[in-house]
């Protein structure tokens, strides 16, 4: 049986600022950043290992899914957007 995993990029500049991003690219900040670890180990912990990882263009979306993926290869699909 195959599980798909869901999980929203991390907090961000604007999240941090209150601002609506849309299309607007913000980079993780050092809490999004350690939150993004936190849910690493989470699946590290689990024995949960991906066959894939997608994520939108967004880099704070492919930033989240490098480090939750400890930096194996994370596809980008343009058709994925928040």
């Amino acid at each position: 049986m195959k599980t798909l995993y869901l999980l929203r990029h991390r907090q961000t500049l604007f999240n941090l600022l209150g601002k609506i991003q849309g299309v607007c690219d913000s980079p993780l900040t050092e809490q999004g950043i350690g939150q993004a670890q936190v849910a690493r180990d989470y699946f590290l912990d689990h024995d949960i290992i991906f066959d894939h990882v997608y994520s939108s263009t967004q880099e704070r979306a492919v930033d989240t899914a490098e480090i939750v993926c400890d930096y194996k290869s994370v596809t980008r699909l343009k058709g994925v957007k928040e």
